[in-house]
């Protein structure tokens, strides 16, 4: 027998020195506690899914402008290079040049947070002697031979077939790339690259008006443009010194703006060529109003690339990429009267196909250890609806990529912290 105590409140029976758990001493008040929690839940939801909605708008407005800015500047370039018009490489891209150098040198003073590679202390490239003369020189001297080489080629050759042609870059980088050690032989990729020149001879084979000219010219630029990134690499990237695209505007621009107004000089008064024609003061007059809004195009589009990578993610710009050399070929077709062959159009394709396909794997090696198929639906689709082959079927893991398309293909977490190995042009 046990009695209760003075209070009214009864003693527990059981076993001794358990405690009975405590209750709340008003029960509403767990109820509302609850009502709340719950709420904050709620709007922790909602706020999270406005956050994901913003931002998912923000990355497809910048991709959309990424793919509008890159296909208006190549169609714009392609109207004004022709011989009723303004086809004078040299002074356009030098116009390009010098509007570039000063456009984002006062971008720097005003908005220096865009430049991080220069100003963010984690990322910060120290900017001396060795880095200009040795760095960013070469870098410039190639990057103006390649865009002065790829423009003159627009008077003997559409946009279409230099776009199918541009595709074989990825070929030419890691071969390049092999010869120069920074990337080592795997048969799967060495596949998928033969397999993208096999496309781009049907796209060079299915020419409808295939000039020697326009040929040559591009192919240079190409062999130009390849040596660039694989130089870059060699000297910039290795080193620890990865540029943004902005960064990369403000210091290169300038060297290419000199580089430039010197060839300038010797094509007027040294070495008059046929190729690289030079405008008078009359065609300077004429048609200054589209030479100025080219430039803005062009400097926008250095602006919308380097906002896209900050915020986009690697796949996004991968896709993006296939998107926009999709669309300067069909910007070609419908807006420039160019005419494909059916043989194009499917090589074209193939190309894509591949380089997604390639770009991809060297993006995301580990989720191409089990195969390619599986390494598709793993990166559109989530790890766990990829099937997995035996383990002793894996690929061995993949080496660094230095090819088209490198902004997207440096590692994820250099992606994500906005760091981008060249600008777009």
């Amino acid at each position: 027998h046990r009695s209760a105590p003075v209070g009214g409140s009864t003693t527990a029976v059981g076993p001794p020195n358990e405690a009975m758990p405590d209750l709340p001493a008003n029960p509403s008040s767990s109820v509302s506690s609850g009502l709340v929690a719950a709420q904050r839940l709620a709007d922790s939801g909602s706020s999270q899914l406005a956050e994901n909605v913003t931002r998912a708008l923000v990355v497809g407005g910048l991709g959309l402008a990424y793919i509008a800015t890159s296909t208006a500047l190549i169609a714009y370039n392609k109207y004004l290079i022709n011989l009723d018009r303004f086809p004078f490489s040299v002074p356009l891209v030098l116009i390009h040049a010098v509007f570039c150098s000063c456009l984002s040198s006062v971008l720097f003073l005003v908005k220096p947070s865009l430049f991080p590679s220069l100003t963010d202390p984690e990322n910060k490239v120290d900017v001396d002697r060795g880095l200009i003369f040795k760095g960013a020189l070469p870098i410039a001297l190639l990057f103006s031979g390649q865009l002065v080489l790829s423009n003159t080629a627009y008077l003997h050759s559409s946009v279409a077939f230099l776009q199918m042609m541009k595709e074989a870059n990825l070929a030419l980088v890691y071969t390049f790339s092999l010869a120069a050690a920074l990337e080592r032989f795997n048969w799967r990729s060495a596949w998928l690259l033969v397999a993208v020149l096999a496309a781009t001879t049907m796209t060079i084979h299915g020419e409808l008006h295939f000039s020697s000219t326009g040929f040559m010219f591009q192919g240079t630029s190409q062999l130009f443009e390849s040596t660039k990134i694989v130089l870059q690499a060699m000297l910039l990237s290795s080193h620890g010194r990865k540029l943004d695209a902005l960064a990369y505007v403000l210091l290169v621009m300038p060297l290419c703006a000199i580089i430039l107004s010197a060839m300038l000089l010797v094509l007027v008064y040294v070495w008059p060529n046929m190729h690289l024609m030079t405008p008078t003061m009359a065609d300077l007059i004429t048609w200054w109003p589209h030479l100025l809004v080219n430039a803005v195009v062009a400097f926008a589009l250095n602006v919308v690339v380097a906002l896209f990578v900050k915020h986009s993610s690697a796949v996004s710009f991968i896709l993006a990429g296939i998107l926009k050399d999709a669309m300067i070929v069909l910007s070609g077709v419908m807006f420039l009267s160019e005419v494909i062959s059916i043989m194009q159009g499917v090589g074209f394709a193939l190309q894509l196909a591949f380089i997604l396909v390639y770009t991809l794997m060297k993006t995301f090696p580990a989720k191409f250890e089990h195969g390619i198929p599986q390494g598709i639906v793993a990166v559109l689709l989530g790890d766990a609806l990829a099937p997995k082959k035996l383990p002793t079927l894996a690929a061995p893991t993949l080496g660094k990529d230095y090819g088209a398309l490198e902004e997207a293909t440096s590692t994820v977490k250099d992606h994500e912290k906005g760091q981008s190995s060249k600008a777009v042009y």
